[in-house]
Formats: structure tokens, C-alpha cells, sequence
């Protein structure tokens, strides 16, 4: 049976299609007017692929879809959510539970006029005077989230209830209002209210394509397999498990987790992963093999206590428009945070795009064939490339199209590199001797520029590159996360039982979740937290083995031994428990070294801009290379998805996966 993942980015879908043992790969154009019709478009492209006539007879033998998309995050980082009310415990209306005497969140996704206070046990009249109120300033979602609404969630569901009582989901009119403590169990207020609100900023997008995507693939198309979601975690879940902060990011998060597998394989364990899409760069760490997480975390600047894979993104991709003034002496060269995205794209597109952007640059500095972008599926215009850097840049800047082009592209280097550099600071930490992987579309064209910046010297291009977050789908597995507030102050008889309790209702709720999504339940493996204050300090995870839950006493000890014995007071604030089903990948199939002669792939030379002394680079066709072919820069490696640059100084050496290692002089 096959299995399909498809990431939709800002600019292109990517879908990885694999059977166990063959894996083919699509990229179309992103349709933000309707993500749907990509999806499709995307799946129709793989089912040609594959050899099938057309869509419905290739999902007849699919068994699973994975589906990442960034359909939340670009409504958070856009700002162009729905107007959001807030109930709120009295006396917080302006810091949220914050630290701050103003919330960050506040003139961003909520507006100070819209938050009101009230008490838990506010009467129904208080209640729904503070909601018409809200409702006639112009709210038309109401988030409630009081203070101890952890320990006490009863409160918030009767407000919820007063509410829906009067404005019913089935009338005209309806009100959606969303529980702090139905999102998160955050002993922290703050995050509980920060994620309640993204999350109602963001559902109605998430939700009206989701269920648009299901039911035609159900009722159009008759599939019958399992359609999942990737979420933040790095797993995938069903669409009745899904909420929308859990998609947050996921698409780049999915990418970590592919770095993290590959590096396990190539038993690389310190690695900087650089994504660098149509429209953004993104950059994380890997240590051990492991994405470094970290906490607190953020969702866009807005702070969380919550424990993510460290990611750092700009506004820079192939999409990024560039821009010359003379602000600064010399004039200065400007990268984004502008995209022109897929439509109507860069000017060499030719769908009505007039502003350069970095692939008009790539294309003019002779790093992209026109005649062969993406396998020669999209065509392009070299003349309109150098057209536009010409009027917008070259002039304003008095250069020559070739020497703006490179301005364009080392600007490109630079703001990836500070990033690093920014990541190095950050984390403190010497990220000089991490290995470089690089993927997304345009992760193969400046991967060497920006190592060169940031002081690396080791980097990695993989085969799937181009599509590396539909292949960080295709080897994630169903992650379900449930929490369950506790606030355990000792180690009693009566805590121990409770603890114990909540650890089986966990269980028992992700078996009927797997089997509602059509998933057997056999071969679960469970991952088991604890969220542990001390001393009134904020929490922290305390992994716990599962045996430790094989008796009271085996329990007993081990909590007494992490949480020191008795000697400092502490709050188990809540159980946190992750269960996982394995479920198919793609095989990396190995093929035995061949000779460093990489001649047969040569496909002659081409004048470049950038990364040669001689203004040459040597061409190869990028399926060609055999695995132990070495390639020497100056080259351009032209392939069917993506293209590569290896300039002078670099070596670049294949291995029996099909990807490449590079290592600089």
C-alpha cells in the first residue's frame, strides 16, 4: 500500500509518495485562495508519477495521507485572525497574568477594549452583560481563561455553558467560546490565556480548509485510508485530535525531526539545520542527533511556557523582494520581509510580478537554468530576470546586472548567516563546528555562501532536499499528548492513587482516540512527564519511566529520590503523557559507491556570477551522480526539484544514499 505526504508551503507544495520502497516526490504551486485545490493538484501530480490514470483509482490503494500546512501559522504571523473578547479573572484585564504591566498580545491579536473582568462567580447576569458587551464592540469569538482554571476548570465550563446557552452553535448569530483549560493544563495562567487565544485566532482558517480537504477526498474521491495532520510535536494525529496551535510551525518542525532522523544515520550529532523555502529562512539545532528544545518557548514573539524545538525564522526565501537605496554610504540592498509568494511570484515567473526578488537574482547570476526550473515544468525568463534587477537595482546602484546580482545574493548570505550568528548568541554556544544540513527549495543555492559567512565547514544536500518537510512527515509517527492537572503538594497514599489514575484514564483515552482515527492500538509506546515547581519557581519537566508506575512503593521512591526527599517543598503540577504509534517509512535505499569521475553527469559549462574566479561553472545534471562521484567547484548541480551550487574552494562528494557531504578547503 502507499503512503502520501504533502507539505504546503507559502510559495510550493511538496508531497513525498512512497510504497516502502520506492519514493517519488512532487512540487506545485501553493494556492492560498484555496489550499484544497494545491492538495489535489499535488496528488494528482504524484499520481501520474506512480502510473495511475487518474486521482481516485491512486486513492483506492493509498492507506495513509499525512498533511502538514502553514495555514496558522501565516494567520498569526499576518495578523488577519478574527476579533477575539477575553473573560478574564478581575484585576488582570491589562497584564494577562503576565510579569509585564502590559500583555504583549495586547494591540497585537487582542485589543485592550476587548477584555473585560469578571469573577468565577460572577452571576449569569454579570456574565452575559460582559459578553454583550464584548459582542457589541465587535468580538465574534470569547475566550475565557481564569486564574486557577487549572485546578478548577468547573468555572470556566459553566460560563461557557451560560453562554452557549443563549447564543446556541445551531442559530444564526452563534457565539464560539473556547476554555483556557480545554487547550492547555498549564499551571501557568499566562500560557494557558496566550494559547487559548492563538488558538481561537487561528481555528476558523484551519478549520473551514480541513474539513473542506476531508470531505472531498471522503465524498469526491471515495478514499477510504487515514487522513492525519502533523502537528508541533513532531507527530501526527486525526483531525478530531487536532487543535489549531498544535499546527503551528509544524511544517518547519517537521523538518527538524527529518534533520534529527538523518543525522542518526549519519551518526552526525551536532547539527545547524538551515530551511530556506519561497518565503522564509529558518534556522535550528540539533545536539545529539536530538532538536534542542527549549523553554520557555514562543509562537511568533508571543511567550509560552512550553517546551519547543529552538527555531529561528526572517522574512528571506526565492519570493523575498529586494530593494536599492541610497539610505547608507555606500547604497544599501534590501531582502524582503516582502514576498511576492507563488502568484504572481518573482518577475521571471511571468504572471505579472514587476518587483526583483532573490530567484530573479539566482536566475540573472547564471545559479538557475531558466530552460530546466524544476525539471523544465515551470518556465522562466531570463531576460525578465535581468530586466527588473537592471531598472530596480543595477541603476539606482550604478553596477553592472552581474555585480548587482552578486550584491543580491551575498545580501541573501548575510542575513541567513546573522542568524546563525544570532542562534550562537543566543543559545550560547560555538556552532563553528556543527555540520551544516541544508534543504527547501533554495537551501541548495546559498548553503555554502552562508557556511562560508557563519565560519562552517561542513555541509550536507539531501535527494529529498527539496521536499525535506514531506519527508519529515513521512517519517514521524501518531503522537497524541494528554495532560492532567494534579497540583500534588505530597507524596500520600491518596496523591500516589490519584497520580496513578491519571496516568490510566490517559492511557485509555489514547486507545479510543487510535482506534476512532481506523488505527490499531497494539505496539503503543508511552513517554511520561511530570511538570514539577520547586520552592515556588516556575516548572519543569521531569521525564518518568513507565515502571515507576508499577507499584505505589516503586512510585513512591522514585518521586522521593527526584524530588529530593522530602527536603524542598514542591507542587506536582500536572501529568503529561505522549503515546506513540509507529507507523510507515520510506526505506533510504543504499546503492553500492561507484568512481569519483563524475564526467558521465556533466552537462558543459555556464557563465556565473558568483562563487568563480573565472566567471565559469561546470554543469552536471543532478540524478546522474553516482553514489562516490566527487565534484570539484565551481559547479551547478541542475536537478529535477531543486537546483545545488558548489562554488570554488568546496568538494563535494556523494554517498550511497544519494545525498551529497561537501567540506570546504
Amino acid at each position: 500500500m502507499l503512503t502520501v505526504d504533502i507539505d504546503i508551503g507559502g510559495t510550493l507544495t511538496d508531497g513525498i509518495f512512497s510504497d516502502g520502497r520506492k519514493v517519488v516526490c512532487a512540487k506545485v504551486d501553493t494556492t492560498p485562495h484555496d489550499l484544497t485545490i494545491c492538495l489535489f493538484d499535488c496528488l494528482t501530480q504524484g499520481a501520474t508519477q506512480l502510473g495511475y490514470s487518474d486521482v481516485d483509482l491512486f486513492l483506492e490503494n493509498v492507506e495513509l495521507i499525512r498533511w502538514s500546512t502553514t495555514i496558522t501559522s501565516n494567520v498569526l504571523a499576518e495578523l488577519r485572525g478574527p476579533r477575539i473578547g477575553l473573560l478574564i479573572s478581575r484585576g488582570h484585564e491589562k497584564d494577562l497574568y503576565g510579569k509585564e504591566p502590559r500583555s504583549i498580545v495586547l494591540g497585537r491579536i487582542l485589543s485592550e477594549r476587548d477584555v473585560t473582568g469578571i469573577n468565577g462567580d460572577s452571576s449569569e447576569t454579570e456574565i452575559m452583560n460582559a459578553v454583550r458587551t464584548l459582542l457589541e464592540s465587535g468580538a465574534r469569538r470569547i475566550c475565557v481563561s481564569l486564574r486557577d482554571a487549572h485546578l478548577h476548570p468547573e468555572q470556566e465550563i459553566r460560563i461557557k455553558r451560560i453562554v452557549d446557552q443563549q447564543y446556541p452553535d445551531h442559530f444564526l448569530g452563534s457565539v464560539p467560546v473556547l476554555a483556557g483549560s480545554d487547550i492547555s493544563k498549564s499551571s501557568d495562567a499566562m500560557t494557558r490565556t496566550y494559547c487559548a487565544l492563538i488558538n481561537a485566532y487561528t481555528h476558523g482558517a484551519l478549520a473551514a480548509t480541513l474539513f473542506k480537504a476531508e470531505d472531498d477526498l471522503r465524498e469526491v474521491h471515495r478514499y477510504p485510508g487515514t487522513f492525519l495532520v502533523s502537528h508541533i510535536n513532531g507527530g501526527v494525529s486525526g483531525i478530531a485530535k487536532t487543535k489549531a496551535i498544535d499546527t503551528i510551525e509544524s511544517g518547519p518542525i517537521l523538518g527538524i525531526h527529518g534533520s534529527a532522523h538523518l543525522a542518526r544515520v549519519y551518526k552526525v550529532n551536532e547539527v545547524v539545520a538551515l530551511d530556506v523555502g519561497g518565503t522564509t529562512a529558518k534556522v535550528s539545532v540539533l545536539r545529539n542527533t536530538a532538536p534542542l528544545l527549549r523553554k520557555p518557548s514562543d509562537f511568533f514573539g508571543i511567550p509560552v511556557e512550553i517546551s519547543l524545538p529552538y527555531l529561528r525564522s526572517i522574512a528571506l526565501g526565492g519570493g523575498s523582494v529586494v530593494k536599492a537605496g541610497a539610505k547608507g554610504q555606500p547604497p544599501e540592498i534590501s531582502l524582503g520581509p516582502e514576498s511576492m509568494g507563488s502568484y504572481p511570484g518573482p518577475a521571471c515567473y511571468g504572471l505579472g510580478g514587476e518587483q526583483p526578488t532573490l530567484t530573479d537574482a539566482f536566475v540573472a547570476a547564471g545559479l538557475i537554468n531558466p530552460d530546466y526550473f524544476l525539471g523544465g515544468s515551470k518556465p522562466i525568463s531570463l531576460e525578465t530576470a535581468r530586466q527588473t534587477i537592471q531598472q530596480r537595482v543595477a541603476e539606482p546602484l550604478r553596477k553592472s546586472v552581474e555585480e548587482a546580482s552578486r550584491a543580491i545574493i551575498e545580501r541573501a548570505f548575510a542575513l541567513v548567516a546573522g542568524t546563525i550568528a544570532h542562534t550562537s548568541a543566543e543559545l550560547q554556544q560555538d556552532l563553528s563546528r556543527h555540520t551544516l544540513f541544508a534543504y527547501g527549495g533554495n537551501g541548495g543555492l546559498i548553503a555554502c555562501g552562508v557556511a562560508e559567512q557563519a565560519g562552517l565547514k561542513e555541509v550536507f544536500f539531501f535527494n529529498l532536499g527539496p521536499v525535506f518537510s514531506a519527508f519529515g512527515s513521512s517519517v514521524s509517527d501518531i503522537s497524541h499528548v494528554y495532560e492532567r492537572s494534579l497540583h500534588l503538594t505530597s507524596l500520600g497514599d491518596a496523591e500516589l492513587q490519584r497520580l496513578s489514575d491519571a496516568l490510566l484514564d490517559s492511557k485509555a483515552e489514547g486507545t479510543r482516540d487510535l482506534l476512532g482515527e481506523g488505527i490499531k492500538p497494539d505496539g503503543i509506546e508511552y513517554a511520561i512527564e511530570l511538570e514539577v515547581s520547586r520552592n515556588g519557581q516556575p516548572s519543569a519537566a521531569v521525564p518518568c519511566p513507565a515502571d515507576a508506575f508499577r507499584s505505589a512503593q516503586q512510585l513512591k521512591a522514585f518521586l522521593e529520590k527526584t524530588l529530593g526527599g522530602g527536603r524542598e517543598a514542591f507542587v506536582v503540577d500536572l501529568l503529561r503523557v505522549q503515546i506513540k504509534k509507529a507507523m510507515p517509512k520510506p526505506s533510504l535505499a543504499a546503492k553500492p559507491l561507484q568512481g569519483a569521475d563524475s564526467s558521465h553527469a556533466s552537462k558543459g559549462r555556464r557563465q556565473v556570477a558568483w562563487g568563480s574566479t573565472t566567471g565559469e561553472a561546470q554543469l552536471y545534471r543532478w540524478e546522474d551522480l553516482q553514489p562516490g562521484n566527487r565534484v570539484e567547484g565551481c559547479a551547478v548541480l541542475e536537478g529535477a526539484n531543486s537546483t545545488y551550487f558548489v562554488p570554488e574552494g568546496w568538494t563535494l562528494l556523494m554517498d550511497h544514499y544519494g545525498n551529497a557531504k561537501l567540506t570546504r578547503c
